[in-house]
């Protein structure tokens, strides 16, 4: 039955609603959240208790919305599926119309949206299903001058207790950078980075290879005045996905068409980020709390859709339900009410 999960579900939103604000206002605040995400309309548009609770998240810490949030995460948490996991870890903006300036506010990493400026979040996500569709586990928000290695560390530290073993870390060529490779080695994090196609020994051996190559690549990086030395596997793809690839890998493959078949999660991911959108929490606050907040319940509303056994239905629906209500749910077709056999 929908009707046993999604009271569920509503239980697990005034958990969280209740500790961060309190039992009275756990409704009052997300009735018109959910709202505003199923319509994909600014939440003050949709209701007028927007500015009450934005009020409320203003007198909050950053600390005190990611305890809260990893709380309920751990509670959630026996309910994954064990095994090997395969994880990205990315950056995801959303777009910036304002005046205001901050240092949460950073330049777009797209040259051709309508939007120059951005609120961006780094996040960490597991790649399930059939198609390897990407679902965020956790985020934190970014802001200038903010070390990438430390935040990935703290992303894998939160999730790993989570999960079983993870098979790969896939990062796209944003990330490359030979501190991150550092760091992954060291703590033996199997990794697969899209690198750029820099330097001329780089562009070099591109240019002199026919299909496809490997072999080891040895790379200095120096910390604290001090020098290290770094060997990771160096592969060059030819035409794949009518694109020339190159990548650094903890991993050995033996041909460009594993790495193909691994990194295609990667394409996936762009193309679930377009899905995301047309089902986001939006407010027209220019303040980071705030937005950073909203992009948090939206990572939960998905994970409690595809734990709760509703996945079959679509997500915008399963949002839907929350605003006509449960009694309604008993007039909608007998195999939305029934759920999946």
């Amino acid at each position: 039955m929908v009707l046993k999960p999604i009271r569920w579900i509503k239980k697990q939103l005034k958990k969280l609603f209740s500790t961060l604000f309190s039992r009275e206002k756990s409704n009052k605040y997300a009735n018109p959240l959910l709202h505003a995400a199923q319509s994909n309309s600014y939440i003050e548009t949709v209701s007028n208790k927007a500015d009450s609770m934005h009020r409320d998240i203003k007198e909050l810490y950053e600390e005190d919305i990611q305890k809260e949030y990893l709380s309920l995460m751990n509670a959630l948490a026996p309910l994954f599926r064990k095994g090997k996991v395969r994880l990205a870890i990315d950056k995801h903006e959303i777009g910036y119309y304002g005046k205001e300036s901050s240092m949460f506010i950073v330049g777009t990493s797209y040259g051709n949206k309508s939007y120059k400026n951005a609120y961006e979040y780094i996040s960490i996500s597991i790649l399930t299903g059939k198609k390897e569709e990407r679902l965020h586990l956790y985020a934190l928000p970014w802001h200038i001058g903010q070390d990438v290695v430390k935040s990935i560390d703290i992303l894998l530290n939160t999730i790993k207790p989570w999960l079983g073993k993870i098979e790969v870390v896939e990062f796209d060529r944003g990330f490359h950078n030979n501190a991150l490779i550092k760091y992954l080695e060291e703590y033996k994090i199997p990794y697969l980075i899209h690198i750029r196609k820099m330097g001329k020994n780089l562009k070099e051996l591109i240019k002199n290879t026919k299909s496809f190559y490997k072999g080891k690549h040895t790379f200095k990086i120096n910390i604290d005045k001090s020098n290290f030395y770094i060997k990771t596997n160096l592969y060059v793809c030819k035409n794949i996905e009518n694109k020339d690839w190159l990548f650094v890998s903890s991993i050995w493959f033996k041909n460009k068409y594993q790495i193909r078949n691994l990194y295609r999660n990667r394409w996936q991911i762009e193309t679930n980020y377009s899905i995301n959108n047309q089902n986001r929490i939006m407010s027209k606050s220019t303040n980071y709390l705030i937005r950073y907040f909203y992009f948090l319940c939206d990572i939960l509303l998905q994970i409690l859709w595809r734990i709760c056994g509703l996945c079959h239905i679509p997500f915008k629906t399963f949002l839907r339900i929350f605003v006509i209500g449960i009694q309604q749910i008993k007039k909608m077709k007998p195999t939305l009410a029934a759920g999946p056999p």
